[in-house]
């Protein structure tokens, strides 16, 4: 009978044993779920328990065999316990755990102390019963997580295991107290029994929970995948990679291609006519069986309307029903692709026009420093642009032209402020060439702004304006200047005299003017030729010249006469300066072809009297002057 009972506690312990590993198969198989490990712990806790009474007689009660089965037993459901809370997301009750088994222990140790085994089982028990009851309140609680009939089947084996063990306490408190006799063979047999039918069907319970955790897992997996995918804007598709098999599309593969899910699934990408040349799915199986990804690579696609798209193809191999896949994710770039194209052949014909233009096309960074000059500029001043490149502007102008920029610069930091950033600002200025000359430049320039707004630099056209600048001082001389005298022309003369008056008047300063006649001219003329006549002109017109100040104006008035006005000048200091005149020039023969003579000129000073005056009246009062010695003939000769 010992040996039989024996063999039966080996064999329920290694049935429990086994159970706790089939539980440990599905928990590594799933990953290790939260807790259900926890399930594992408790059978082979239970499987410990079941093997102690092998270590007594079937018929007596050992303190320690007893005290060892009890401790597994009620560690056991303990364990259970705590993987119920865990896999079920409940508060983990480690510590309440650990505090009941100190004192669990402590009246353990109290009762096998006193000798009181029944008792110590009786208590080993009714704790076994509360918490298997415990266990199947979590399993109400939980509906929600589990199918409904797989939480009751649950629940009501831990409410048989309580009960049975509720039972079992209380026939031992009866039999410590001597009102009944229990058969400790029968009751370890019935116990052994009942915890390792329960352990099967707990493990049953258990693995259709975590079947069907994983399930919602999986299912909840493959929803946020499916929602994912379609959410992003760009085609994606699985294929199989020996074939090109469609086995997965999203919706923005059909925006893309115009193909729905039902017409693409099954068929291989070369039967939809999605590859404009074919030969590129074969590069890309190479590709991708040689590296086993792709990023970022250009493709032409065909859409189902035969139009052709750009794409950006990035590729990775996967491994789908043991089986090698390709998933691809395809953005649309045939609108970049165009932009791009076009940006291209802007680039080329803005290069073509920079490359080529005879004005110098620049580009300065914030600093002043030059980033980008066109090659105009080198045959125009000279410099290569490794010469010029990252040299600032203040080298390249004179000092006035350094102070007309900053001027420049400072009335467009002006304008920004108030919201003006189209500031286009033109003027003309003197640049340095590399070989040491100047030439004048007409420069149009404007700020340069990024995306954001912000001043990076300005940029402009510089044009050489030296030929026109030349051409137009002639023209002005022209216009003002006595080609023969080499002074001013009647009409300039006249201009620069009625402002000088008109200074005059306004600041109350006096003025004098000077009227000049040649006597004799026709006789120089006549005797020596009129080159003579010409150089008798020359000559008093460079003697005068020499004898003024800058202020001073001189102008021919027409045929043998000459006009001198004297700004903030009185007419006695004008005579002064008519003496000088006249003794410098009858000290100063003319020379012309080794012949020599005299000049004898005449002259009329004239001053402003009233405030009232116009350079009229007083070339009139000099005019009179002049006349009036001429007759007399005494003219300042």
């Amino acid at each position: 009978m010992g040996n039989s009972f024996q063999l039966i506690s080996v064999g329920f312990s290694i049935t429990n044993i086994l159970l706790a590993l089939i539980l440990g198969f599905y928990c590594k198989k799933e990953n290790f779920i939260h807790g259900c490990i926890w399930w594992s712990v408790g059978f082979l806790l239970f499987g410990l328990g079941l093997l102690m009474p092998m270590l007594a007689e079937p018929h007596t009660l050992s303190a320690f065999t007893n005290a060892g089965t009890n401790l597994f037993f009620v560690m056991g459901i303990l364990s259970i316990y705590n993987a119920n809370m865990q896999f079920f997301g409940k508060h983990s009750p480690l510590q309440n755990i650990l505090l009941f088994l100190i004192v669990y222990l402590f009246a353990s140790f109290l009762l096998i102390a006193l000798d009181l085994s029944l008792i110590h089982w009786a208590v080993s028990s009714l704790s076994i019963s509360i918490i298997s009851g415990l266990n199947g309140r979590v399993m109400l609680s939980c509906e929600e997580q589990t199918p409904h009939k797989l939480s009751r089947f649950i629940f009501m084996i831990f409410i048989l295991f309580a009960l049975f063990f509720f039972g079992n306490s209380v026939l031992l408190f009866l039999s410590s107290a001597g009102i009944s006799q229990i058969n400790l063979a029968t009751a370890r047999m019935s116990t052994g029994s009942i915890i390792v039918a329960c352990s099967w069907l707990w493990t049953l319970g258990f693995i259709l929970c975590i079947e069907d955790r994983a399930k919602r897992t999986t299912d909840g997996v493959r929803e946020i995948y499916d929602l994912t995918i379609n959410t992003i804007p760009d085609a994606v598709l699985i294929t199989r990679l020996r074939d090109g098999c469609i086995v997965k599309v999203n919706e923005g593969y059909v925006k893309l291609t115009g193909y729905t899910e039902k017409e693409s699934l099954g068929k291989t990408t070369l039967e939809l006519n999605l590859w404009e040349n074919p030969v590129d799915r074969q590069n890309l199986v190479i590709l991708i069986t040689d590296c086993g990804s792709i990023e970022n690579k250009d493709y032409v696609f065909c859409r189902k309307n035969g139009r052709p798209l750009t794409g950006l193809l990035s590729a990775r191999s996967i491994t789908l029903y043991g089986e090698e896949h390709l998933l691809s994710v395809v953005r649309d770039i045939t609108s970049r692709k165009k932009m791009e194209e076009k940006l291209r052949e802007n680039e080329e014909k803005y290069r073509f026009l920079t490359e080529n233009s005879s004005d110098v096309i620049w580009h300065i960074n914030k600093s002043y420093r030059i980033d980008y000059i066109s090659p105009a500029d080198e045959k125009i001043r000279g410099f290569k642009r490794e010469e010029v490149f990252g040299q600032t502007i203040w080298n390249i102008f004179k000092p006035e032209g350094v102070k007309l920029i900053r001027e420049k610069i400072e009335h467009h930091h002006h304008v920004e402020k108030v919201g003006d950033n189209t500031n286009i600002t033109r003027f003309e200025i003197e640049q340095q060439c590399k070989d040491g000359g100047w030439i004048w430049t007409e420069i149009t320039a404007a700020p340069h702004y990024d995306n954001q707004g912000n001043l990076i630099g300005y940029h402009g056209i510089s044009r050489d304006i030296s030929e026109q600048k030349l051409l137009l001082e002639q023209l002005q001389r022209q216009a003002t200047i006595d080609e023969l005298t080499q002074v001013s022309n009647r009409a300039h003369f006249m201009t620069l005299a009625e402002k000088e008056i008109q200074r005059a008047k306004r600041y109350h300063h006096p003025v004098s003017l000077i009227i000049f006649d040649f006597d004799g001219l026709k006789g120089i003329n006549d005797t020596y030729g009129h080159l003579a006549g010409d150089r008798a002109l020359a000559t008093f017109a460079k003697i005068v010249s020499t004898l003024i100040r800058e202020v001073d104006i001189l102008g021919r008035f027409g045929g043998d006469e000459f006009l001198l006005l004297l700004p903030e000048t009185e007419i006695h200091d004008a005579k002064h300066v008519l003496d000088r005149i006249q003794n410098v020039s009858s000290a100063s023969p003319i020379v012309f072809q080794g012949e020599k003579f005299n000049i004898s000129i005449s002259a009329g000073v004239a001053g402003l009297q009233e405030w009232t005056d116009s350079l009229n009246d007083i070339l009139n009062r000099a005019d009179i002057d002049l006349y009036n010695h001429k007759n007399l003939n005494c003219g300042h000769a």
